[in-house]
């Protein structure tokens, strides 16, 4: 009896931690009522997480929690073309997707559109 309470609280706990996880907030900013914040992070050379989802008029904030610089940069064949130019240890860029599409970005000193640290966001 003992150990199936053990293991109880230790799925419950793993589960009230994964309940922030989505990195998707409520606001009402440019993007009006009901559009979203969507958290992604900069860490390892890598952009977590790779593939996302969100609607339309929402802002996307990438962070560097990495000890070195990083970029943001769309592909040129995006709806849209944005570059964050260097983004230090512990900084923000953050973006506005107000065109569904598909948004490939990826960074410039640690790789290319099609390689290495890169990412999607698909805007519905």
């Amino acid at each position: 009896m003992r150990l199936v309470s053990v293991v109880t609280i230790v799925l419950l706990a793993g589960v009230a931690g994964c309940g922030g996880s989505s990195g998707y907030s409520s606001s009402t900013g440019p993007g009006g009522a009901g559009s979203h914040t969507l958290s992604l992070s900069m860490s390892g050379s890598a952009f977590s997480p790779t593939l996302d989802s969100i609607t339309a008029g929402s802002t996307v904030t990438w962070t560097n929690h990495d000890a070195f610089a990083h970029t943001v940069t769309s592909v040129p064949t995006s709806p849209d073309i944005y570059n964050s130019g260097s983004v230090a240890a512990s900084g923000t860029f953050s973006h506005l997707f107000a065109t569904a599409g598909t948004y490939v970005y990826y960074c410039t000193f640690h790789g290319t559109p099609t390689s290495g640290m890169r990412g999607t966001i698909v805007v519905q």
